[in-house]
């Protein structure tokens, strides 16, 4: 049997995987859904210092306290940053890295395309004393409204929780060569998908580049957690199934 960690995206929390992780239990799996540091019941530790680093931690230091071995790490969205800078830390302990519609960052890169950092950070000193971007239930709503029913969109909303912008600007470092050893799988969702979009096409550059990567599609928007629960479980079971020994 797999052990699963879920890593959550942006103003979100270990909820995030409320509809997908008993999917993977049900077959036997063991998994872990971690709330990133300030975000979801850790809300209240967000503070200015919260960096992605810190995040990077909060995977890292849940591999090596519980001790687990032969990892699938999963990142959705935003959470494919933490991910990546956790297995550069401890690849021993990850047997395959799935990015679900989700960042795909080489070193140096950030989450947020550089394109975009300073209006990210003006939407900080707007409404986050300069650190911190409030949820943003409109753009979920977005991508929620058409597919689910009004009283979970607003059990949805009521758990968004501020993200800290350094989280998004720092740079990743990567520095461990074992990295690239390990087995990964990109999940492509390809509903309501703009694929002129900077973050796209650079998210697209580097799947192309990167040899032995799989590659699956999923019928459904970025949200897929929420709208397709069920079978974006099923392709994280494909993947676990594909893990290297």
């Amino acid at each position: 049997m797999a052990t699963f960690i879920l890593v959550h995206g942006a103003w979100g929390g270990g909820w995030h995987w409320k509809w997908v992780a008993p999917y993977l239990r049900v077959a036997g799996h063991t998994v872990y859904t971690p709330s990133l540091t300030g975000m979801g019941d850790r809300a209240h530790l967000i503070s200015p210092a919260v960096d992605l680093d810190t995040h990077i931690l909060d995977v890292a230091n849940l591999l090596q306290y519980e001790d687990l071995q032969d990892v699938v790490l999963v990142g959705w969205s935003y959470g494919g940053m933490p991910v990546t800078g956790a297995a550069d830390r401890v690849p021993e302990r990850i047997a395959h890295i799935v990015f679900l519609d989700s960042d795909i960052p080489r070193d140096g890169d950030t989450s947020v395309p550089p394109g975009q950092i300073a209006a990210r950070e003006a939407m900080a000193w707007e409404q986050g004393y300069g650190w911190f971007v409030p949820p943003r239930p409109d753009i979920w709503d977005g991508y929620l409204g058409r597919w689910l029913p009004e009283d979970m969109r607003q059990w949805i909303f009521a758990r968004l929780t501020p993200h800290p912008l350094r989280t998004w600007t720092q740079p990743i470092r990567l520095m461990n060569p074992k990295l690239a050893t390990i087995p990964c799988t990109y999940i492509r969702c390809t509903v309501d998908v703009d694929e002129t979009t900077e973050d796209t096409i650079r998210q697209n550059e580097r799947i192309r580049a990167e040899t032995g990567w799989r590659y699956r599609e999923l019928e459904a928007n970025h949200f897929a957690p929420f709208t397709e629960p069920r079978a974006t479980a099923d392709l994280l079971l494909e993947a676990a199934g594909q893990s290297r020994p």
